[in-house]
């Protein structure tokens, strides 16, 4: 998944960074208590929604792939987008963010999966 991000309000900033900040929280493993062992990172539940009229309104989307839970395994951030180093005068944001997401399903998809799902399957 690739996003462009453009703030154009102090306030929309403060949003993404804390977007980018919780992303790369989030995809990171946990150490246990005793420092001993890993834990693992958090899992996402990721869906398409179709913002159609009536009945089919916030449902899965019909025409996209259905995704199992996943694991958030490649995070990059650009942080100069356009080129070159830009920021407002609002305490230093930046003006854009190029963000890339990589997940990765963290269970097979099976033959039976396909058969069972409706629309376009895994």
């Amino acid at each position: 998944f690739n996003f462009q991000l453009r703030p154009r309000s102090k306030a929309e900033a403060f949003v993404i960074r804390n977007i980018i900040r919780s992303l790369k929280k989030d995809s990171a493993p946990v150490r246990s208590p005793d420092f001993m062992f890993l834990q693992t990172p958090k899992i996402f539940m990721i869906k398409y929604i179709y913002n159609g009229m009536g009945k089919d309104s916030g449902e899965e989307h019909p025409f996209m792939n259905r995704i199992k839970p996943c694991a958030l395994t490649g995070l990059t951030v650009n942080y100069t987008p356009d080129g070159s180093y830009m920021t407002y005068d609002d305490g230093g944001s930046m003006t854009g963010y190029d963000l890339s997401l990589s997940f990765k399903e963290i269970e097979p998809v099976y033959r039976d999966d396909q058969e069972k799902s409706k629309g376009m399957g895994f």
